[in-house]
């Protein structure tokens, strides 16, 4: 078990004003059997009234509203848990075993899977592994090779990205192999932004695999949201009206 305290911000800057701006964040950690939210605190600048609902997938989502002009939205929280990566959870849902919209392979992509499918056996555990391993021999990490609209086959494709992209494409391989996998955003040792990571249904829980570093998951990592992929776990949804405008976004993470 390890205490941690974790700190995330994001500023979302407009080219232009906006109104009639609702929008839904996915921001407050879940209070799970693997993690204890001990403090969680959420500020938004303009301060707005908020409403807090859960999602299908049981996401905290904080949902809410403004009317008048404005050119930003920013919005952090600050806290503290309890990470305990022995214990394991069981939320299973048959839906994590299909191909989603960004984890979809490509002909490229199933190649690459059945030329390395023959020598993956054994447990899942062990599958998992191994397949993580190949992606890591086969995957580049780089930034700005890639944006957030990139799927699994496009960024196997280039053959290199960041986080995300090693994170579809495993869910993608886990998938083809007939393993159920799902897309988890967070807080890891890596700060200064946002991490993203995989879980696996071992057949009674699930167990975390960080592909972009090629580890298990310890108690160094902080779960945010889940869900298919990363449409089901971004942090910020919004829909607004005003002119065509530009969003500059600034993100900020620790996790000490």
């Amino acid at each position: 078990m390890k205490r941690v305290n974790f700190y995330f911000s994001t500023k979302l800057t407009f080219d232009d004003y906006v109104h009639d701006h609702s929008f839904a964040l996915r921001i407050i950690p879940p209070d799970t059997d693997t993690q204890k939210i001990l403090s969680c605190s959420l500020n938004i600048s303009p301060c707005v009234p908020t409403q807090q609902t859960d999602d299908a997938f049981g996401n905290n989502v904080t949902a809410g509203y403004l009317k008048g002009d404005h050119r930003f939205l920013d919005f952090e929280i600050k806290g503290t848990a309890e990470i305990d990566c022995s214990k394991h959870r069981t939320d299973y849902m048959p839906c994590y075993l299909y191909q989603s919209g960004y984890t979809q392979p490509d002909e490229r992509l199933r190649a690459f899977y059945d030329g390395i499918k023959g020598k993956c056996t054994g447990t899942v555990q062990d599958r998992a592994a191994y397949l993580c391993d190949a992606l890591s021999d086969a995957f580049e990490y780089q930034k700005g090779s890639t944006d957030t609209d990139t799927t699994a086959a496009q960024a196997f494709a280039i053959g290199k990205g960041v986080c995300q992209d090693f994170s579809h494409i495993l869910i993608s391989l886990l998938r083809m192999d007939g393993i159920a996998a799902r897309y988890i955003a967070g807080l890891a040792f890596c700060n200064g932004e946002t991490h993203s990571w995989v879980e696996f249904w071992t057949g009674d829980h699930w167990e975390g695999i960080d592909p972009a570093n090629n580890c298990p998951v310890f108690d160094g990592y902080l779960v945010i949201s889940q869900g298919r992929d990363f449409r089901d776990c971004a942090i910020d949804r919004g829909v607004m009206f005003g002119n065509y405008t530009r969003q500059l976004q600034l993100v900020r993470s620790v996790l000490t």
